[in-house]
């Protein structure tokens, strides 16, 4: 199987391999679901955030779980008699998401995979047939999400980011003020987390029962199986580019992109550090990056003991006539003419939100973009992962967004992809 087409300036990127290829011979028929229908769904990847999508979705009236997928039985297995105690119904399980993808009767997947298989995952649903909800971060490099951007277009499929913030009233409220004028021009904004809090270093030790751990690593190195890189996968680049960078710094880089009205940074330039001394995983402790767009800057804070008006985490806009703070509790606007105001929004249910999801099966029906496109998802990925390279490289970056790459600086540019273990690979 091997799909070589140029795709206007940049060509498609896709699987090759004898195992993708043994099984998956063919191209999937693209499911059709009618306005009345409810979405058959494949949750692939159910262990933490995955397992919270699961017990939403099992009571979600407009989709039908049919399958769970994960390299670990002892992962999907409970979640089956879970979707069966919720909806009465008990879906399929499996280790091997290619035969997931191989059905005809599931028209979507949700991929809640460690980040290192979400642009894989998503790609090879594209080409199945399937639509796609995909957590965040959508990619590790900038060259897979741009790979997940053309594989959604060329074959017309629905793929909608798990950047769930967009379909919440309180940041579609604020978003409101925030280009109301209400504020005046916005000239800075920013967006704080706390550290990262990783272990320290790992114990090899045997492979689980049950757990298929060459599947788990994909096309991430070749590694002993420890229980640190399990379940703290974030820790390691081979997985994740940035700890909280790349895991919270995607919703909040989100909200502050659709604020100011700008998803193309001009250049980035960042530093940071475990200060502490702390041996063991590749992503800093403390991260500061400046971000510069037209008319306005950013910045990202990540630091211990991180708070602004009483949130450990969120959104600031500063406009010349007032502020405006958001976290998923609610907004304050402090007002350089007006006394300080405050909108509370409903208590967070669950990571899972439901309005995100039903967004998504609205769109598999209608066939309209989703309220996080892809490509929306790409571009803040992308705009975190660019200040993951400047922090590798210690030096102010700029950035040509059209091109998708660093202006003249072929060493920087070599952290926009990455290779790929066989027989998983990335080819143009």
């Amino acid at each position: 199987m091997s799909y070589r087409k140029p795709l206007g300036r940049r060509q498609f990127l896709t699987i090759a391999g004898g195992v993708a290829i043994g099984l998956m011979p063919r191209r999937a028929r693209a499911a059709r679901v009618s306005a009345n229908d409810k979405v058959r769904l494949a949750v692939i990847g159910t262990g933490g955030m995955g397992g919270r999508h699961v017990e939403a979705l099992a009571s979600n009236e407009q989709c039908t779980l049919v399958a769970l997928c994960d390299c670990g039985m002892g992962r999907y297995m409970p979640n089956l008699d879970k979707v069966e105690a919720i909806s009465g119904k008990r879906p399929e399980g499996y280790q091997d998401f290619r035969k997931v993808l191989d059905r005809d009767d599931i028209d979507a997947i949700l991929v809640a995979s460690p980040d290192h298989w979400h642009p894989l995952l998503t790609i090879m649903g594209c080409q199945a047939g399937k639509d796609v909800y995909v957590e965040k971060p959508v990619c590790t490099v900038v060259r897979e999400g741009r790979a997940m951007v053309e594989a959604a277009r060329r074959y017309g499929r629905i793929v909608q980011a798990g950047t769930q913030q967009r379909s919440m009233p309180v940041f579609q409220k604020a978003i409101e003020v925030v280009r109301s004028g209400q504020l005046g021009q916005i000239t800075s904004a920013s967006a704080w987390i706390g550290a990262n809090s990783f272990g320290i270093g790992e114990k090899p030790c045997p492979v689980p029962k049950g757990l298929d751990w060459e599947m788990w690593l994909g096309p991430a190195p070749l590694v002993p199986f420890s229980f640190e890189r399990f379940g703290g996968f974030m820790g390691w680049h081979d997985y994740a580019r940035g700890g909280q960078l790349t895991n919270w710094g995607i919703h909040l880089m989100d909200i502050v992109q659709w604020g100011i009205g700008q998803d193309r940074p001009l250049s980035v330039q960042a530093l940071g550090g475990s200060f502490r001394e702390r041996p063991g995983q590749d992503n800093y402790e403390s991260i500061e990056a400046l971000f510069e767009y037209k008319g306005c800057s950013v910045t990202w804070e990540q630091r211990h003991s991180n708070d602004h008006a009483g949130k450990g985490y969120g959104i600031r806009f500063l406009g010349t006539d007032g502020e405006l703070l958001v976290d998923r509790g609610s907004f304050i606007i402090r007002n350089t003419k007006d006394k300080n105001t405050e909108w509370v929004g409903e208590p967070e249910k669950s990571w899972a939100n439901k309005d995100h999801h039903n967004n998504f099966f609205s769109c598999v029906r209608s066939r309209r973009k989703p309220a996080a496109d892809i490509e929306q998802g790409f571009r803040s990925t992308s705009t975190v992962l660019l200040a993951g390279i400047a922090l590798k490289e210690q030096r102010k970056l700029n950035w040509d967004a059209e091109k998708e790459e660093f202006v003249n600086d072929p060493q920087a540019n070599r952290h926009l992809t990455r290779p790929y273990r066989a027989p998983w690979r990335l080819e143009g």
